[in-house]
Parts: C-alpha cells; sequence; structure tokens
C-alpha cells in the first residue's frame, strides 16, 4: 500500500512539473492547420480523384446515425464503397482474400487521421452504410465540418469520424 501511495504521489508531481513547464517555442509558434482546399481518394495503384459536386451528383447517396455528444445526427452522403470503386480499389465480389487486408487512411483537414479496414467501408461485407456526408440532419454540413465529412452508421460517439475531409487513401497491406 505504501508503495502505491508513494508511486501516485511521484505520478502527481511529476505530472505537476510537466504541465509547468513551457511548451517549447515551436509548438507556440504553429498555426492551426487550415481547412482542405480539397478533398482527394487515392486508389491502391495510386490514381487519384478530387471531389466535386459535379462527380457526386450520380453517385449513390445514403443516410447514416451516428450520436455526437449523446445526440443522435442523421448525416447524408455519397457511400464510401461508390468512391473507392473510382479509385479502383477492390469492392464487393473483390474484397476476398488479400483485398482484406487493405485499409483506408482519413485526414481531416485538421490533420487528424482515422483508419478503417477496407471490408468494414464495403457495402458487400458490412450491412450499415459508410458514407461521405455533405449533409446533417437534412441541411448541409457545418462549416467546421466541411466540405465532407466521414460516418460510419451507428458509431455511438465520433471518435473516429474524421470531419474536414481532405484525403482518403487505400493502403495494402504487405
Amino acid at each position: 500500500m505504501r508503495i502505491a501511495l508513494a508511486l501516485a504521489a511521484s505520478l502527481a508531481l511529476a505530472g505537476a512539473a510537466h504541465a509547468a513547464a513551457p511548451a517549447p517555442a515551436s509548438a507556440a509558434a504553429k498555426p492551426p492547420p487550415s481547412k482542405p482546399e480539397q478533398t482527394v481518394v487515392v486508389g491502391p495503384t495510386g490514381k487519384s480523384i478530387v471531389l466535386t459536386p459535379a462527380l457526386l451528383a450520380g453517385l449513390d447517396r445514403a443516410e447514416a446515425t451516428m450520436i455526437d455528444h449523446g445526440k443522435p445526427h442523421t448525416y447524408e452522403g455519397v457511400r464510401l464503397t461508390e468512391l473507392l470503386r473510382l479509385v479502383d480499389a477492390p469492392t464487393g465480389a473483390r474484397i476476398h482474400a488479400s483485398a482484406d487486408r487493405d485499409y483506408l487512411v482519413v485526414t481531416g483537414g485538421d490533420g487528424f487521421r482515422a483508419v478503417y479496414s477496407l471490408a468494414e467501408t464495403d457495402r458487400s461485407v458490412q450491412k450499415r452504410p459508410v458514407i461521405l456526408a455533405d449533409k446533417m440532419d437534412g441541411a448541409p454540413l457545418i462549416a467546421h465540418d466541411a466540405p465532407y465529412r466521414l460516418v460510419v452508421d451507428g458509431d455511438q460517439k465520433p471518435a473516429r469520424s474524421v470531419y474536414a475531409v481532405a484525403r482518403i487513401e487505400v493502403k495494402v497491406l504487405p
């Protein structure tokens, strides 16, 4: 018991010392990342597309519900499978064997990144839609989330819901 208390006190003192230490000059001087000027989707071979409203207009759309700050919101957007198909990523029947190891790295305008398995985003494998949303509760996304937000239907909190999506890249696990 004494050892545990001594360890806890030591950790508390170390944490207080760390909190009191000034931030490095380089950290204080960095401005926050800006919103993306464009959203790019990159396939496993390097083929890429820049998303535009015209490109998205003809693609299959879906709704996804996500809980944000304890409140459910309904998002609407293009199914991620549709975008991945355009950059020659394995989709549908091609999701098997080695493609099960492929994954996506989704990067937001603020630099936040989330990782998803390719299979969990594909409508042939996953019953719940994964979408690149451009609307929330029937209205355009708020400026903070725009131009697009990645939403996984049924997620109970937005921890991996990337907002202001700048890049979606398919990676192949060796």
